[in-house]
């Protein structure tokens, strides 16, 4: 068994000097060294530092050989790279859109970004090296995903000039005594959503219907308690709408309601404004987000990402029927936290049906 005797005075302290002053593994090997001296077996080493015995062994070796000078690096085989910078350059240049670099196209590709490289700093990689490089610098090939138009660029961003005053009338609605309620409509569909998940083996295949269906369902979710009333419809109609208003009003048949919704034009529909114009309604108020961001500010979008996710994600229903009751389950037996603090109870208020 390899073992380092007990060291001299000028060694111990070459060594420990090593040690405190040296860059990564060699600063590593030097303890190697030391605690052999104290004792330290090959396997008490292998575990302390997580590594193979062999590599614990090599190191000892060398030092029995060399004495400090063998726990340096040797010169590594192999050709010296190109271009010391070239992760740099080419994580530098993929950060760069390519219509900034005069080319038409939207997105690099290896062989783009290779051919770009080549002719404008006379870099030549080939495309595994420039591919190399990118995972290297944390890049991957993925698929982009579309997203609402608040992500886009700030000069490309559209803005409601008027969402201040409605984000103002939001919040004095919130400190009335009223009932507030925050409006949306979501799709279900057979067809599965694909949501990334922990598997092990072959890739997973969720089957799809031989032809999709859908369901609309209309959500209010109450500021004060958390209580979510929903309505699950074939479309999403004006009528349909008018049919989930009759719900809420059963639901609270006495106060003041506020209803918080985005500006989709079912929300404003004849129908519903002749709905709203009726003197038994007139405890109803419209309160409208702003537009373009309506979805940052409508607590209920999330009631809707939970609801996808639990009933809907990586998995085909037997039937739209099946999924709807699945949706139905999980809206009446799942708690939603209140957005806000719950205020004291109205009287008159029922529960949701």
């Amino acid at each position: 068994m390899v073992k380092i005797e007990p060291l001299a005075a000028d060694q111990r302290q070459a060594l420990e000097r090593l040690r405190r002053r040296a860059v990564g593994r060699v600063s590593q090997r030097a303890h190697m060294i030391l605690l052999s001296a104290r004792g330290y077996t090959v396997p008490q080493l292998a575990e302390i530092f997580d590594v193979g015995e062999d590599v614990v062994r090599t190191w000892l070796h060398r030092y029995q050989q060399a004495g400090c000078v063998g726990l340096d690096d040797r010169p590594r085989p192999g050709r010296p790279p190109r271009a010391r910078l070239a992760r740099q350059i080419v994580d530098t240049q993929a950060s760069n859109p390519p219509h900034n670099s005069g080319l038409v196209q939207s997105c690099w590709t290896a062989g783009l970004l290779a051919a770009f490289l080549a002719a404008r700093f006379g870099l030549v990689l080939s495309h595994g090296s420039v591919r190399r490089h990118l995972h290297a610098s944390g890049w991957r090939w993925a698929r982009p995903r579309l997203a609402p138009a608040t992500h886009a660029p700030a000069g490309q961003r559209k803005v409601d000039p008027e969402a201040p005053v409605k984000l103002k009338r939001l919040e004095q609605a919130r400190a009335t005594a009223a009932t507030l309620l925050f409006l949306d409509e979501c799709d279900l569909q057979l067809l599965p959503i694909i949501r990334a998940c922990w598997m092990k083996g072959p890739r997973w295949r969720v089957p799809t219907p031989g032809q999709n269906a859908k369901r609309a369902v209309f959500g209010a979710l109450n500021a004060r308690t958390g209580q979510v009333h929903r309505l699950i419809c074939p479309r999403k109609r004006a009528l349909d709408f008018v049919a989930f208003l009759d719900r809420l009003a059963a639901a609270y048949p006495v106060g003041d309601i506020v209803l918080v919704l985005d500006n989709v034009v079912t929300h404003d529909a004849k129908l519903v404004r002749q709905w709203l114009a009726r003197p038994d309604h007139a405890r109803f108020r419209l309160l409208w987000l702003p537009k373009y961001s309506a979805h940052e500010h409508n607590p209920i979008e999330r009631v809707w990402g939970l609801l996808k996710d639990a009933v809907a994600a990586n998995r085909l229903h037997g039937s739209i029927d099946a999924l709807v009751a699945e949706a139905e389950r999980f809206l009446a037996t799942r708690p939603f936290a209140a957005p806000d603090p719950p205020a004291p109870a109205l009287p008159g208020r029922v529960e949701a049906a």
